[in-house]
């Protein structure tokens, strides 16, 4: 596909230039945040107690019935905790403005933090950040449900990726390339548009699930599964609601 083999070229050039920026500089031998040093190998360093398995849902959809992410994503849900009564759901709302706004100063303190040069106060800084690596590790199963903006994806969405897509915590560089930390987790992306970009010149516009597929990817998952629900601006409304129904219920039966 056009689009998804020139954002993992994009993709791929960002690497390049970070793996060159880290070279030029001290690292630390061990994770630069002394947090994690030693404590996220796996996701069972950070499991719930007494076997409950956490699903993290993503949310950056509409809370209305409006947004068709946000009722499939509902439905999913409800259907997955019908057959997993004693599974703990965790639900993210990206809307709420308490969570962290990523910005230069962390950027800031990572680099020092990198380099070895930090001070007491770039710790504190990055603690926030810290936090939702802790919380994104600490889940097994991972939804995220994004309706499409602009042929992308909310801004919402895009800041809580650029806050837990960090080299050191949740891919690393290796021999080969980077390798993914959050592994053996499946995700579930529920995404839809006004449009139908699934097929002919249309996909070639689509940087929402190509995007969402390779970053997901970079940090670990590889094992995606999807509810598109296409055509929102066009279909019939029941139509779409039974469609939702039927793949949410079908998805979560697997999940």
């Amino acid at each position: 596909m056009v689009v998804s083999t020139a954002l993992s070229s994009c993709v791929e050039h960002s690497l390049h230039f970070f793996r060159n920026v880290f070279r030029a500089i001290p690292i630390r031998h061990c994770s630069y945040i002394s947090a994690f040093e030693g404590e996220v190998k796996s996701s069972g360093d950070l499991h719930l107690t007494n076997g409950r398995v956490q699903i993290l849902h993503l949310n950056s959809s509409g809370l209305d019935e409006r947004s068709y992410t946000g009722m499939a994503s509902r439905t999913f849900l409800t259907a997955y905790k019908s057959k997993h009564a004693d599974h703990i759901v965790q639900d993210i709302n990206l809307w709420d403005k308490e969570l962290l706004q990523y910005d230069l100063s962390h950027v800031a303190s990572k680099m020092r933090m990198v380099s070895g040069q930090d001070e007491p106060s770039d710790k504190v800084n990055f603690e926030p950040v810290e936090r939702m690596i802790k919380t994104l590790f600490s889940a097994d199963k991972l939804v995220v449900s994004c309706p499409m903006w602009n042929y992308s994806i909310p801004y919402v969405l895009k800041q809580y990726i650029d806050c837990v897509v960090q080299p050191g915590l949740t891919f690393r560089e290796t021999s080969t390339g980077p390798q993914g930390l959050l592994t053996n987790r499946p995700l579930l992306l529920i995404t839809s548009s006004g449009g139908d970009y699934s097929t002919g010149q249309m996909k070639m516009l689509d940087y929402q699930v190509p995007y969402l597929k390779d970053i997901f990817g970079l940090i670990g998952f590889t094992d995606v599964r999807h509810i598109y629900i296409k055509n929102t601006a066009h279909e019939k409304r029941d139509k779409l609601l039974t469609f939702i129904e039927s793949s949410c219920l079908e998805a979560a039966a697997k999940f």
